[in-house]
Formats: C-alpha cells, structure tokens, sequence
C-alpha cells in the first residue's frame, strides 16, 4: 500500500533552487523558485499549489498547477499534463505553454506557443506563438500574434489576429480582426476585418465586415459590408446599409438596403435586390434583378426579371424576359426582352420585345415589336415598327408614322 504523496514547501519570501521534485510542490507567496541545468528546468511529478504571487525562474514541468492568488510568472516552457487554475490575478510565461486545460481569472500570457485542449480566461489572453487549441473562452479580449488554430474560439470583447487562423467557429462580442486563412463561422456584434485572402462558411456581422478578398457562404451585415479584392464566391450576401466590392464577384444572392457598388463584373445565380442604388462598372448578370433607384452598368442581364424604379443606364444594353421601368424612371441604352414595360411618364431610349407596353405619358425612340401598345399622352421620336397588332389610345403623338412588317427578322428579334 502507497503512503501519503510528498510535499516539498517553500517558505513565504524565500529563494530557493530545487532538483527534481518527487510528490507535490507547495509555494508560498512571493517566493522565489529556480531550477537545476542550463538552461534551468524544474520537474515536479505531482502537483505544484502556489498560495499567492510568486516567479519561477526556469522552465516549470508538473502534472498540475494551481494558484490562489496571482500574479504567477514562469521565466521559461510551462508543461502541465493535466489542468492550470489561477483563481485570481494573472499568469505569465516567457515562453511556450502547455497543458489539457487552462483557467485563469484574471490574464493568461504566454509569449512563445500555447498547445491546450481547453483554454478558458476571464480577462485577457496573449499569445506570441502560435496556438493549438480546442476551445478558448475569453470574457475580455485575445490578441494572437502568430498563427491560431482552433475548433471554436468565444471572445466577449474583442479579438485581433496577427498571424493566419485555421478556426472552426469564431464568436466576438465586440470587434474582431484577422490577418486571412479559414474560419468556418463568424459571428460578431460589432465589427469585423479581413487583412488577407478569408476562407468562409458564413458570416454573421451586427456592424461592419471589410475583407480583402474572399470565398465562401452566406454573409449577413447590419451595417456595411466592403471586399477590398475579388469576392471568388459566396453565397447569400444581405446587407442593410451599403455594399462595396473591387470585383469580380460571383455568388448566388445579394439583398442590400442601401447602396451596392461594384468595380468589375458581378454574377449572381438568383437574385439581385438593392433599395437604393447600384453602381456596377462591368457587366451585371443574375437570375432576377430588382432595383428601388438607380442601375449603372456595362450591360445587364437577366434571365428572369429585371426592374428598375428609376434610373437605367447602360452602354451595351440590358437584356431580360420581363423589364419593367418604374413610374418617372429613365434608361440611357437599349432594351431587350420578351416583354417591356414603362411606366406612367418615364423616359426610355430603343426598345426590342415581343410584347411592349407604354403607360400614360411615357417616352421612347424608337420600339420595336410584335404587338405594342401605347396609352394616352405618350411621345415616340423615332420608328415604330411591329409584326402583329399595334393598339394606340388617343393623344399619342408619332414623329414619324408607323410601320407594319411582315416578320420578327425585319426588326432584329428573329
């Protein structure tokens, strides 16, 4: 039958330098320890229990350590095969880190590498190396300056990464900020930035994101969204106030509340919904396309719907199944779909459709079509051609008179 485990004290205040140490170690407050060997290492086989502040002046190996009361500092590797618990203060090490699970109250500081199952901190963590880590759990903030791994990392407050992350789900109360790498899930109150090219899964930000350039899944922004760079791909993209990318950009769905600007093409999959304006400087291609003001554009796109609300200009044209202009809108370039609609007083230059329709008091150049059919008080300067059926209200004024053809081919939608 074993006896009770050895424990070796060291006396409040004292200086001391031990050899291996077999059992447990107890250090009294504001001691100091050191270590035998170059560089000096200490190796304790049981636990080490520190009763208030104290220094190791070596490298400090153990199966465990505990602290009442801190600060703790190791001048050298701390390895612990089991837990570190600082209940109050801080714990300082100078060099790497190591242990299944680290809790500390106060500040956890480690200037070289940190390699942990668990690290859980009330205040502040610092990592100057990189880091491997399960789970962290931080009340306050986290600053890594090296690389950082990790499965799930919860910040309260804030969060900077100096070095690349490979982490599987990132939460921060306040703001955050990475250097680039993967991240699966980011999910942030306030405001998060990207320095390099981010992998994603999904962002979920209540501020502003900015991100140097990206690919990914659905992005989800109170504020403001910006890619400083090509936005490869992505998935949905909702924002509430505005959206600026140095394209291309490709995805399946943009929402935004206010403004969308793009410096290059933007393909979308499904639908384009901006409340305000878009600034598009290249070429626009989506599934749908809805717009409350204006659409500046290249050329424009779409494979269903395209509307506007106000203004539509575009060098190359705008092609889609169904356009239709909003009431006092305006379009600068040609139209082209199965069936047109401009609303009541709106101004529009050459039109080519199956089916179009001008409502009271529009405007348009020229129109070409198969059936078209123009209500009161609009004004057409240029031709009218069409294949079937013409239906003019009164008071449509025509600068010069209709003309009838005898199939799609002579007006150019064979």
């Amino acid at each position: 039958m074993e006896g009770p485990e050895r424990v070796v004290r060291v006396e409040d205040g004292a200086t001391v330098t031990l050899g291996p140490v077999e059992g447990m170690l107890v250090v009294g407050r504001h001691a100091t320890v050191r270590g035998g060997g170059y560089p000096p290492v200490l190796e304790v086989s049981g636990a080490v229990r520190c009763l208030g502040p104290c220094v190791f002046e070596c490298s400090l190996r153990a199966r465990r350590l505990e602290a009442r009361r801190g600060p703790i500092e190791v001048l050298g590797d701390l390895t612990v095969e089991d837990r570190v618990k600082v209940r109050a203060d801080s714990l300082v090490v100078s060099g790497s880190a190591q242990a299944r699970l680290f809790e500390v109250e106060g500040e956890l500081k480690v200037d070289g590498d940190l390699r942990a199952r668990e690290v859980r901190v009330g205040g502040y963590l610092t990592v100057g190396g990189k880091a491997e880590v399960a789970l962290v759990d931080v009340g306050g903030s986290l600053l890594a300056q090296d690389e950082f791994e990790a499965e799930e990392v919860q910040v309260g407050g804030k969060a900077r990464f100096d070095g690349d992350v490979d982490i599987g789900r990132l939460s921060v109360g306040g703001t955050a900020r990475a250097k680039g790498g993967r991240i699966g899930e980011i999910d942030i109150g306030g405001s998060f930035k990207a320095l390099s090219t981010l992998k994603f899964d999904e962002i979920s930000v209540g501020g502003m994101v900015v991100l140097a350039n990206g690919e990914g899944g659905d992005i989800s922004v109170g504020g403001s969204f910006r890619s400083q760079g090509p936005l490869r791909h992505f998935g949905k993209l909702s924002v509430g106030g505005t959206i600026s990318i140095v394209g291309p950009a490709r995805g399946i769905e943009i929402s935004v509340g206010g403004a969308l600007k793009v410096l290059g093409d933007l393909e979308l999959e499904g639908k384009l919904r901006v409340g305000g304006t878009a600034s598009i400087e290249g070429a626009l291609k989506a599934g749908s396309i809805y717009i409350g003001g204006s659409l500046r554009a290249d050329k424009v796109e779409a494979s269903e719907d395209l509307r506007v609300g106000g203004l539509l200009a575009t060098r190359e044209g705008a092609k889609a199944n169904y356009i239709e202009i909003g009431r006092k809108g305006r379009v600068k370039g040609p139209l082209r779909a199965k069936k047109v609609t401009i609303s009541e007083k709106a101004r529009v230059e050459d039109v080519w459709a199956e089916e179009i329709t001008l409502d009271e008091g529009a405007r348009a150049k020229n129109l070409y079509g198969i059936r078209i059919y123009i209500e009161r008080g609009c004004v057409i300067l240029g031709e009218v051609k069409y294949v079937e059926e013409l239906v003019v209200e009164e008071g449509v004024r025509f600068l010069r008179p209709p003309e009838k053809v005898s199939d799609s081919s002579e007006i150019g939608l064979a």
